[in-house]
């Protein structure tokens, strides 16, 4: 158990829900509190008399002792983290039940969680208390401009942007973009759009069974090759070595 700001936090246990079938949540009620990450697909539940419906991005935190369960099947692949943790103070991190964290950030770190859990426990819940304070964090207000730049290109993250691709879509010179940017985030467009597209390509290797082919494809490469120098270049290893380095996760399927 760790103690942070007064808080107590205890890392219980977790996995990576993968399915390709017809799937609904069984009914059930746990004594820890329990995050549902969704990263594929649409999961619907209930807990107690409310209904929800998730889909990629959102994060739920079902209460303990509080039966919750599927309200109706889902359909085609659907893929979530769920995580099991107690903590002392809950209304201290979640001023909400549904949220939507930063979708590449929060993947990362629940595979980061997965991977310690059976080497480190240790680590696993010192990863664990950081994420659940951060979610605390007031957003920043910042410059509205540069918020809805850094957006574009995450949700373009998957193509082969350009510094004047961006200048383009809001209509400024791209040095002035970029100044936007370092001003509120201190990186220029160039780095941001580095830093987002391997945050993207690092969820395809982790997330899915994609052949570093196809994630070259998807991702706007000119061809596998290509793909893996800009990898390495700016990792230090292969995709296919970052991929390894997570294979051994333990993909649990309740």
């Amino acid at each position: 158990m760790l103690t942070i700001d007064g808080i107590d936090f205890s890392f219980s246990n977790m996995g990576l829900f993968d399915s390709e079938t017809e799937w609904i949540h069984p009914t059930i009620s746990v004594q820890t509190y329990e995050i549902i990450f969704v990263v594929e697909g649409e999961v619907n539940l209930f807990e107690d008399t409310e209904n929800y419906s998730l889909t990629k991005g959102d994060m739920i935190i079902l209460s303990p002792n509080t039966v919750h369960g599927g309200n109706r099947k889902s359909y085609g692949h659907t893929s979530f983290y769920w995580l099991h943790f107690t903590c002392s103070d809950i209304e201290k991190i979640f001023s909400q039940k549904l949220s939507r964290p930063l979708e590449s950030e929060t993947t990362r770190t629940f595979s980061e969680i997965m991977h310690y859990q059976s080497s480190s426990h240790d680590i696993a819940e010192l990863t664990l208390a950081k994420f659940l304070l951060e979610q605390n964090r007031p957003h920043e207000q910042g410059n509205r401009i540069a918020h809805e730049i850094a957006e574009f290109i995450r949700a373009n993250s998957q193509k082969a942007l350009t510094v004047g691709d961006v200048g383009r879509r809001f209509g400024y010179n791209p040095d002035h973009v970029s100044r936007i940017l370092k001003r509120e985030f201190g990186q220029d467009t160039k780095t941001m759009i580095t830093k987002k597209r391997l945050e993207y390509i690092e969820s395809l290797l982790i997330n899915s069974q994609f052949s570093i082919k196809d994630i070259a494809s998807s991702c706007s490469f000119s061809d596998e090759n290509t793909f893996v120098k800009f990898f390495k270049y700016h990792t230090g290893i292969t995709p296919t070595a970052f991929r390894n380095k997570y294979y051994h996760l333990h993909i649990n399927t309740r």
